[in-house]
This record gives C-alpha cells, structure tokens and sequence, in this order.
C-alpha cells in the first residue's frame, strides 16, 4: 500500500518543465522507465519536445511511455481480456436502447407497465430521447455509478421523461446485459468494465508493472478517473502531480478555482509536497472591452503587431466557432492551430443543410426557389472544375436570373442550359457533370429510406465534389479536414451500424445526420511547437505562455450556460451524483486562472451590449472571471475603474456624421431629348402622379427606364390584387351595362362566387403563402359585399374606358390620357369611379381656393420659386383630377363628379365635390384643374434640374439608393 503525496507544481510555474525535471530525478535521467498519464493529448509533443532538446540528458535515451487518460483504459482493457469488445457508435447505441425498452415492455405487458405509453413503435419520436438516454447512461458510466429506478419524477420533467426514469435502472441493467451477450461496449461503458476488472484481477497488470506511473495535471475527476488512479497510486506507486495554488502545500487560503484540488487531497487523506518554489514575476494585465466580436478582433491583431515577436503567444478561444473569424484577422498566416473545429460549422455541413433543406421545403409543384439558389451559390458548386477549368460561372449566373423571374416552387432540371462561350469545356460535358451534381444534390434524397441508404446517397455527393474540386481540398485545409471527416468518420458510421437497413421516416434520417455530425469535431494538431498557437480553452490546459491573449470572455463562454437537457435537467444532475453546471463552472474556472497564472502579458477581451440575434436580444456582459480580476485591480488601486483607466480598455473609433446631400441631376440636351420624346406620347395619371411625389424617381423609371429586380414575389402581391378585384368587377358589371339598377339590392353570393373563381384561377395563389391566401379569399369575398351594399341605384355607361385629351401648354399641344374602371350616369350627372384597394388620398379642399399658389403655378417658367413642393403638399394623387378633366362634357350632362370607392373597408364611396360647394363645380374643373396639369406638363419640360422630394413614399420606393451622395 503506497502513501505517496500528492506533488504540487505551482501554477505560476511551466509544468511540462517541472515534470520533466521530476521525471529526470526520480529515473536517474532514464525516462523509458516512466509512464506518464495526462488528461489529452497535447502535452505529449511539449514533454516531448522537452526532453529532446534538454542538453544536460545524456543521448540516447528512450522515451517515456505518455497517455491519455482514455488510451490508458483501452491499454487496461485489452491486457485484462484476450478479445476486447467492439466500441459500437451512436446510432448502435440507440438503437439498442430501444430494443432494451421494447423487450422490458414486453415483459410489462400483463401488468401495464408505465413503459406501454412510450411511442417504442415510432422511430421518430424515439430517437431524440434514446440520443438523450444514451449519453445520461455513458454519464452514469463515466462517474462509476450504477443508476437506479428514479420514481416520482413527475412534475419535475416532461410525462416522456419521468417514465424513462422510473424505469432507469431497469433500462441500465437491460443495456449492459445485451452489451456483455453481443461482445459490443461503449466508450463509458468501457472505462467501467476496466475498474470491475482490475478489481477482480488479483495479478498485475504487466504493462504496469517496474514502471514509474506519472498522473500528471488533472482537475476535476470523473468518477472512473478517481477509481483507476486511487488504484495506481495504492498498488503501484502512482506519483500525482497536480498543477495548481501552492498554498495547497501550507494549509493557508487557496483560490478557490482550486476547489476539486483541495476535496480531492482531502478525500484521500494523504500529504502534498511542493515540487519547486513558485516563480515571481512582474505580470501585465490588460483588459479590452469592446462592442462586438470584430472590435475585439481589431484591438488583438494591433497588439499582436506591437509584439517584438509571437513567439511563445497563444491566442485562447473559449468558443470554437471563432477559429475562422480570429485566423483572418492574425497578422501572420503560419500559425499552428490546436483545437477541434465543429464539424457543424464547416462549409460542407452549410451544404448539407442545404440539400436537407430542398428536401424539408418540397412541395408536389416543385422545390422552394431559394433553396434551389442556395444550392448553386455554395462555393463548393461555383468552384466545380472540368480539368483545370471552372466553367460554371456564366451558367449558374444565369440559372439565379431564371430562378428569381420564375415560381416560388420550381426544379433547376427545366431551366434552359447556357454555356459561357469563352470556355474551352464542352456543352457535353457541362450539361452532363451539372446534371450529376443537381442530381446527387437533389433528387438523389428524394426515396431515402434507410441509414444506409443515406450514406450511400452522402457518399455520391461527396465524391463527385472530390472528383471535380481541383484545387479546394488543396487550398483550404479546413475543407479538406471536414470533407475526410464526413467520408472516414460519418458516411461508416450509418452504413456499418445495426439500424442501417431499417426503414425510418426522412424526419427521423436526417435528425440522424444532423445529430451524428453536431458530435463531430475536426482536430487540429500544431507542428511544430513555436510561433503563434491558437488553442480552445480545453487545449490549453498544462501549457505554459509568457504572451496568452483570451478573446470573448463573456459569461455565456466563460464558464458557459447550462444545457438544457429534458430527460434529466441540471437541478437534478448533483441529486444522482452526476457533474451539474457548479462543478462545469469550477472546472472552467481552474483552467481560465491557471493559463493567467503562469504568463507575463495577460490580454483579456470581451464584448458588452446587446447583440440582436434573430428575433431576440442577447445580453452580453463579461465573464465572472474577469470580473474577478477586475475586483482585484480595483482593490490595488483603491478605486472602481471605468472604461480608459488602465488597465480598462474601452475599444472605440472616431465616428463622423455621414453626410448625405441629395443627388441633383443638371438637364442635359440628350435629357432633353429623352423627356421631349416621353411627353410627345400621351401622358398617364400615373405618370403625374409619379413626378409630383418625386421628380428623381419619375426619372429614374420613365426616363432611365430603372425596374426593381425582377424577383419571385413570397409577399402579397397588392398590384396583383387590385387588379384581380378590377377584373372581376368589370366582369360582374357587364351584364349591367346601361340598365338603371339599383345595387344594394343585388345578391352579393354570384359576385363572390366569381372572385373565388378568378382567384383560384390567378396567379396568386401560387406565389403568396398559403395563410395570406386564404385571408385573402375570405377578406374578399366579405369585402364585396360590403361593397355592393353600399352602391346607389345607377345606370352603368362604360368599363375600363380609355380616355384621352389633349390640353395647350405654352403653345404645344400636350395629351393626357388614362383608363377609367367606371362610368356612371346618376341623376345627369356623369360619375366617374376609381376602385382602390389601398389608401385614398384627397386633395386638401383649400387647394381650390388657394389664389397666390394658382398664380405661381401659371407664372412659373423655370425659375427659383418652384411651387411643386407646395402642390404636391396639398395633393397627392391627380388621377381623378385628370380623369374629371377628360370627361368634362357639358354638351353630355350638366355636371361631372369623381369618387374614389374604399374596397380596403366597407367599399363605401368617396365623391371629389361632396365638400365642396357647388359654384366652385365648373371652375375647377374648367380652370383649376387644366391649370395644374399645364403646370405639371410645363415642370417635367422646363424643370433645370431633377431632384429627389423625400418623404414617406420613400420607403417603398425602389429608387431610394440614387437620390443620395
């Protein structure tokens, strides 16, 4: 029974040194008769390394004997049994899962066990929770403890998860029962084998035996780590070599990071020994408080510049998703990077979630358009090569154009192939190798049934994206990493598992892929050792640097937010003697203080603020941690510190006002001609109308001839609706022609009938989604009725008239002419009426007798006092203005009115003169009126210059982006 002590390295102290020192001294300078034993791999290179170039170590020399902990249980397990079980992966593992809960239910099938509820027949509802079971078993596994039936777990979990609770140790039993029968394990499970078996063994394990055993730099024990080295220390002699406060040592206060140190001294009952006095240095602490992730990558990569050299720097990461971002902004490109990327967020996972996505989204009619363009703007399919050529860009290019112009549900298969000819690829073989690849993107998923199906379709993907990505998997070594990951690790992964040809549901399939590949990650290695290292926070653990900057020290990365697990949350994690969010933060908290402990040039950065994430806010505010060293910076200098007391910095940039005048266009000759030409044809209301909001934008659209994109319309299509009403009123009213009717009185049901129809028969129905359709439908049709109770009795002369007439203008003879939806005739008067299906805007009734702005308007001739604001103040809209100008007929009826009628409400109307008295009738439309559009006439050809009117028509104008510089 050996009582060695545990041997304290301070944590001011580079470890790997100390080791190797202790190592040196205990072997007599022979360290092939050691066996050392560290928490990951990494550290291996660095004692390494080390020892290799230690002067004063005679050569040659062999090396130590350096695991991992996990290697040291796959060494243990194949000593202890002659044929080692194989490790099965996920999907295995679930799979039997499930197999256990049947055959228990089985058994439960007389008694009505609380098993009967569970979906065991539905594959797709099983699999998120058998996902979630398998990895709380490999927890109990991991932590040396055999779990239990947990009862009365309701209320505390969802109904699902109580019951897998309650039947926890039954399922447990079940588990390893069939793991024993079939020769399989698991990778918890095979740590907890290994401890049954060394216990039971009453031999030596040979591999351990005459070695001197190291348990170097651990923190924070699974329970099967605890086991295994309270074994080796006891039986054979195991120095513990922990790296943490040297106050350990004395008994006096240590930090507190070093908790599960402490408890874990204390639980074993044995003395510390100092292995060397703690070194003193003169450490710079610098903090950046920044207000997003690129300011902070700003504030690193200019400190980084300031450095004589970026030797013996690490750049820490608490989150791995900022490798990408961090390694663009290093101001050297060879740097070593040591840390596991999420497979999830490589370019090719993008990819696939693509491709799941065309399938997510099919409907009968087609696959979703922005899929479709998702799919053809991945780099991967842009950069496809036919020998040492990428010919696609012209023909993808193209495919995007046609896409936007066409449905919302489509297939790339139908649009017409084109060929940029400045290729040297044939059409042959461009037609033919985009084909497969749309093929094996896109319909190749379409009959998945099986995991193994799956695979095989994955595969083909793959590989004609290796086959035709010339120099990609080259270039970018991430890629390259991810894509071996995919065809090494996942693709085997469903085709070799025991669910590989069961039949499962596309939900269930690709839930599988999504989940099998969020375990992933792709490892980085660094070789060799020198220069700038970039390293997760987990990598870094026992590494020492004199330069270590830690980037997005938040409190959501440092120590992290809980998961949110359903089957069994983290309040009840430490009730079962499993590792809750407490024991996480400690863990986190001795690996953040350890890495600032031992450097000289401490850069700690972080972002504050809210960031806006979707449709939420999230609050970011720095790190517990930093907090800490901010309290102990405070208490030196005896007072709080604001962003700019050192060291507090608050990372900001100069910002200026962006000055914005607007685009002023000077009137050429050639636009001169172009504006003589447009009004020598008649000019619409609309056309006015268009002027008078925005001069800009009238020459923007009817004299540059400018068009929005021409893009497939997801949102309601109000011009498409407003001329779906007009067209269906204009085929109800026809039958009406010149009768006198009284309209309210009419049956709304033949009217709605035929909406519904048109509607149905529409184009709309296709491109707007589905809810807004069927609002549309009922709004409709409860909308025309409302209409056709609020019509008076009148005889109907015309629909959809074209009138047209001409008007002098400075000696020219100018023409207006536009579409009238109706004409009535009511008591001699000629009605004329303008459906709106939006807002109406009547002119101000003061306009009519507004005397000083009628005199500006017939004496302007291009000068400074331009009275088109003050018009286009008290009037918006001159359509019906100009349609009362083209009518007026006194020789037809004695009086002409306009309306507008509301079909946006109650379908009421809304007649030009109905506040207006009558002596002003005829003056303004035989004087008023022609003034105005004489003056608008007038504008458009004399105008010097063309600028933009603001206002809110602005945003919806698709002309917005030209009116500023």
């Amino acid at each position: 029974m050996h009582t060695k002590p545990f041997v304290i390295i301070p944590w001011q102290n580079d470890f790997i040194s100390g080791l190797m020192e202790r190592v040196l001294a205990d072997t007599d300078n022979n360290p092939g008769d050691a066996l050392i034993i560290f928490p990951h791999s990494r550290p291996r290179k660095y004692l390494s390394d080390s020892l290799r170039f230690n002067e004063a170590l005679p050569k040659p020399f062999l090396m130590p004997q350096i695991f991992q902990v996990s290697d040291v249980f796959q060494m243990l397990r194949s000593e202890l049994e002659p044929t080692p079980p194989h490790v099965i992966e996920v999907l295995d593992r679930v799979g039997l899962l499930m197999e256990c809960i049947q055959d228990i239910n089985k058994k439960d099938t007389f008694t009505s066990g609380p098993l009967q509820t569970l979906p065991l027949n539905d594959p797709q509802r099983f699999f998120p929770w058998g996902m979630r079971l398998n990895s709380l078993l490999e927890d109990f596994f991991n932590q040396n403890k055999t779990p239990e039936d947990y009862f009365h777990m309701e209320g505390q979990v969802v109904p699902f998860a109580a019951i897998l609770l309650g039947q926890l140790g039954r399922i447990h039993d079940a588990y390893t029962e069939k793991l024993e029968n079939r020769g399989w394990t698991t990778p918890g499970y095979d740590a907890f084998r290994v401890l049954q078996l060394l216990n039971d063994s009453s031999k030596p394990v040979m591999s351990l035996s005459h070695k001197k055993i190291y348990i170097a730099g651990f923190y924070g024990l699974t329970g099967v780590e605890k086991e295994l080295f309270r074994i080796l220390h006891a039986e054979y002699g195991a120095t513990i070599m922990i790296h943490s406060d040297a106050e350990l040592t004395t008994g006096g206060q240590t930090h507190w990071a070093c908790r599960e140190h402490r408890k874990w001294i204390s639980e074993w009952s044995i003395g510390t020994e100092l292995c060397e006095e703690p070194q003193e240095r003169e450490q710079d602490l610098q903090l950046y408080e920044g207000f997003d992730l690129h300011s902070q990558l700003d504030a690193m990569e200019q400190k980084l510049l300031q450095q004589d050299s970026i030797s013996d720097t690490a750049v820490v990461l608490p989150d791995t998703g900022l490798m990408m971002p961090v390694l663009h902004h290093l101001p050297r490109k060879d740097v070593n990077i040591s840390m596991g990327y999420p497979l999830w967020r490589s370019n090719l996972f993008q990819l696939l979630e693509v491709v799941l996505h065309l399938q997510e989204n099919k409907r009968a009619d087609g696959y979703y358009w922005k899929d479709i363009i998702s799919l053809i703007r991945h780099p991967y399919i842009k950069m496809l090569t036919i020998g040492e050529e990428r010919p696609f860009g012209v023909t993808l290019h193209t495919m995007e154009k046609e896409l936007r112009r066409g449905k919302s549900y489509t297939t790339p298969f139908t649009i017409p192939f084109t060929r940029d000819e400045n290729v040297t690829a044939s059409e042959e073989e461009m037609q033919e190798l985009l084909h497969r690849v749309l093929s094996n993107a896109i319909t190749a998923w379409e009959e998945i049934e099986t995991p193994a199906q799956l695979a095989n379709t994955l595969s083909d993907l793959c590989t004609v994206l290796l086959e035709h990505g010339g120099n990609l998997w080259d270039r970018f070594p991430i890629d390259a990493e991810s894509m071996y990951r995919i065809m090494r690790k996942v693709i085997p992964s469903l085709r070799e598992c025991s669910l590989a040809n069961q039949e499962f549901s596309q939900g269930v399939l690709f839930t599988i892929l999504r989940e099998i590949i969020r375990g992933e990650r792709v490892p980085f290695e660094a070789d060799p050792l020198t220069g700038l290292q970039v390293l997760g926070m987990l990598e870094s653990r026992l590494l020492h640097f004199k330069n270590v900057y830690v980037l997005d020290a938040t409190e959501n990365k440092l120590p992290g937010l809980p998961g949110n697990d359903p089957l069994l949350p983290d309040s009840l994690r430490s009730m079962l003697g499993l590792p809750d969010a407490r024991h996480r933060e400690s863990v986190a908290a001795y690996n953040f203080y350890r890495l600032i402990r031992g450097a000289t040039n401490v850069h700690v950065l972080y972002q504050t603020g809210s960031e806006r994430t979707g449709i939420f806010e999230e609050k970011h505010i720095r790190s517990r941690f930093v907090e800490e060293l901010l309290w102990k910076e405070e208490c030196k200098q005896g007072k709080l510190l604001a962003p700019g007391d050192a060291p507090l910095h608050g990372i900001s940039y100069p910002v200026s006002t962006i000055k914005k005048e607007d685009h002023v266009i000077q009137r050429t000759p050639a636009i001169n001609d172009m504006i003589e030409t447009f009004l020598a044809k008649p000019v619409s209301p609309s056309a006015l109308n268009t002027y008078l909001n925005c001069p800009m934008q009238f020459y923007m659209e009817r004299i540059g001839n400018l068009r929005p994109v021409d893009e497939v319309n997801e949102a309601e299509d109000f011009a498409a609706i407003g001329d779906l009403f007009h067209k269906v009123l204009e085929k109800f009213f026809t039958e009406y022609l010149h009768k006198e009717t009284e309209f309210s009185k009419l049956d709304p049901e033949p009217l709605q009938r035929m909406f519904v129809q048109m509607l149905h028969e529409s184009s709309i129905k296709e491109e707007v989604p589905y809810d807004s359709f069927v609002m549309l439908e009922t709004a409709g049709k409860e909308r025309l009725s409302r209409f056709l109770r609020n019509q008076p009795m009148a005889k109907i002369d015309s629909l959809e008239k074209r009138l047209i007439k001409t008007i002098g203008v400075d000696a020219k003879e100018r023409s207006i002419a536009g579409i009238a939806d109706r004409i009535d005739i009511r008591n001699n008067t000629r009605v004329i009426l303008d459906y709106k299906t939006g807002n109406i805007h009547k002119p101000d009734n003061g306009l009519w007798q507004d005397e000083f702005l009628m005199a500006q308007m017939r004496t302007w001739d291009g000068g400074v006092e331009d009275p088109l604001n003050q018009l286009a103040d008290k009037v918006v809209n001159l359509q019906l203005p100009a349609y009362l100008y083209m009518m007026h007929n006194p020789r037809l009826t004695s009086t002409c009115d306009a309306g507008w009628v509301e079909l946006k409400k109650d379908g009421k109307e809304h007649l030009f003169f109905e506040k207006i008295d009558d002596e002003l009738h005829d003056e303004i439309i035989t004087e008023h009126i022609p003034l105005i559009l004489q003056f608008m006439l007038r504008h458009i050809e004399k105008s010097p210059i063309i600028r933009p009117r603001k206002g809110r028509h602005c945003q919806w104008c698709t002309c917005t982006a030209g009116c500023s510089v």
